[in-house]
């Protein structure tokens, strides 16, 4: 990947406007912190390591933390497992790509 801080910011950009499209600003300060996590947990993976696990790891939890975060608010939040599939794409074509191209493993 070899811009990580342009995929990072296209993850935040476009995680955080589905978050709003969801209606996570009507929510309670704590589920608004737990989408916030989640949004950056994936991020701060993709930046901070090459490990395709980690990664996996990352957009696992960030869905798990936004399950947990939709099914105990009091607001609906209708689409907000999309957050986590921007980076869940992200990650996992780039590792098809590391493991295709020649040269590009880690």
């Amino acid at each position: 990947m070899t811009n990580k801080w342009l995929w990072a910011g296209i993850c935040v950009v476009l995680g955080g406007l589905q978050a709003w499209d969801s209606g996570v600003l009507r929510a309670d300060a704590t589920i608004q912190a737990l989408v916030a996590t989640a949004l950056l947990l994936p991020v701060a993976a993709l930046l901070m390591t090459e490990r395709y696990e980690l990664r996996a790891g990352a957009v696992a939890a960030a869905f798990v933390l936004l399950t947990i975060g939709r099914v105990v608010s009091s607001v609906p939040l209708p689409t907000l497992h999309i957050v986590a599939f921007i980076p869940a794409v992200l990650i996992f074509f780039s590792k098809v790509v590391t493991d295709r191209v020649p040269g590009t493993s880690s």
